[in-house]
């Protein structure tokens, strides 16, 4: 019987039961990969040269910008040893969003962004949850290569409403709320006066 096949246990055909593994994981130590989106419809893992093609037991991922410089990071979670941070240390144009509802749920969960540059459109649904033992950052990022800025931003809201905003300089979080007069404000220490 081969209802087991290929999950990292396998069916002890004498016993009739699955074979203990006892401390060990059912996947095993699996190298991490981590992919380059080349822009052209393809992508490049490139965990090895960049130092990240690790072995650890990871169990969870979280992707966020732990610390505010426009690049996002990752934090593993691994079964039976330390969380790790891999500080992202890259560069490039970026632009990110915090949206605060006020009809709709207070963190916009549901909320979909589109985001327009001279190399087109990006889009970004804001979700509470992602996976097992992972969780991602309620605010959206975009990476904007080499546009310094967003020609055009059209948020749709979970309520329905739609907020829609003009060009943007790149290289700022901004903070969008609902249903508001002005509903954009730069949120963070560099924003232009």
């Amino acid at each position: 019987m081969d209802m087991f096949e290929g999950v990292g246990r396998r069916l002890d055909e004498t016993a009739g039961s699955l074979v203990s593994l006892g401390s060990h994981s059912l996947n095993g130590r699996e190298r991490k990969v981590l992919f380059r989106n080349n822009g052209d419809g393809t992508f490049t893992d490139v965990a090895f040269v960049n130092g990240v093609a690790r072995q650890e037991d990871g169990r969870g991922l979280t992707i966020l910008d732990y610390n505010n410089d426009g690049q996002m990071d990752l934090l593993l979670r691994n079964y039976k040893q330390p969380t790790q941070l891999l500080k992202n240390v890259g560069s490039g144009n970026w632009m990110e969003f915090k949206l605060v509802g006020t009809v709709s749920n207070r963190d916009a969960v549901g909320a979909k962004i589109r985001l327009h540059t001279a190399h087109g459109w990006q889009t970004r649904v804001v979700t509470a949850g992602s996976a097992y033992l992972s969780q991602q950052s309620l605010i959206q990022h975009f990476g904007l290569g080499p546009e310094d800025r967003a020609l055009e931003v059209a948020i749709t809201w979970p309520s329905g409403a739609t907020t829609q905003i003009g060009e943007l300089m790149g290289g700022h979080r901004f903070r969008v709320t609902e249903n508001s007069p002005s509903p954009i404000t730069c949120a963070d220490r560099a924003c232009p006066k």
